[in-house]
């Protein structure tokens, strides 16, 4: 195993973290991770503004996240997170832990895209220059690369006008709303997210208005699939399994 350390960042679970069980919401703990990603490259580099001063972006392109136990209001967690050294070509891999006390709350394996936005164009993993990578690898119960079933019929639920409220740096659709997206048109009451993953495809940016479509009922392995669309050219910006469980 590399001899670099993983990275932990602490926090507490919110009041405005909490649904109405007082329960973390899936979306604010992949925050957390979020948070540990993006405050590892602060003190490790490439941070923030040199990426932004190079026009370029760590853009994540997919994540499976396992929940194997609630979190609740006021709870304090700790998440965990290392670049993988089975990183190659396009493709940068990441994985995740968060832990409350002894007890393991979210893994996850997730997969980024080193970009040069000013020019559209995909980097190497060799040119974002991370060198404190980890051989050590998550594994999830929800596959990183899913396709979804081509009998699987959607349709829509709703739909979503991105605002202010839900940009990041990038000026589009912050990931980790997707998930609060999708729990908006799941049948929530007494279960809570046990499962997700997501392909994100094309961003949402400031402006935009996406379709949210979705199974009817979820397949034999309780699994709902979610497609978004972008309603301005009919492109599809994300695709998801989700699971759920019972409280």
């Amino acid at each position: 195993m590399s001899e670099y350390s993983r990275f932990t960042y602490e926090g507490d679970v919110m009041v405005h973290m909490s649904d109405a069980n007082r329960i973390c919401r899936a979306a604010d703990l992949m925050r957390f991770m979020q948070e540990a990603a993006t405050r590892q490259l602060e003190e490790l580099g490439p941070n923030l503004t040199t990426l932004q001063s190079q026009g370029r972006a760590f853009i994540m392109s997919r994540i499976s996240i396992d929940f194997p136990a609630p979190v609740y209001t006021f709870d304090t967690v700790q998440c965990t997170t290392w670049p993988c050294a089975s990183s190659r070509g396009a493709c940068f891999d990441r994985h995740f832990e968060i832990s409350c006390g002894e007890e393991t709350v979210a893994r996850a394996a997730s997969q980024w895209a080193f970009l040069d936005y000013q020019n559209q164009k995909l980097l190497r993993v060799e040119d974002a220059d991370v060198y404190f990578t980890r051989d050590e690898v998550v594994t999830t119960t929800l596959p990183l690369r899913f396709r979804i079933p081509k009998d699987a019929i959607l349709t829509a639920v709703g739909e979503k006008t991105v605002r202010y409220s839900d940009i990041d740096t990038n000026r589009h659709l912050n990931n980790t709303h997707y998930c609060d997206l999708y729990c908006d048109h799941l049948p929530m009451d007494g279960k809570r997210i046990a499962a997700l993953s997501i392909a994100f495809q094309k961003e949402a940016p400031l402006g935009e208005t996406v379709t949210v479509l979705r199974t009817e009922e979820p397949d034999e392995n309780e699994i709902y699939y979610f497609r978004t669309v972008r309603q301005s050219d009919g492109a599809v910006n994300t695709e998801a399994m989700v699971r759920m469980t019972n409280l």
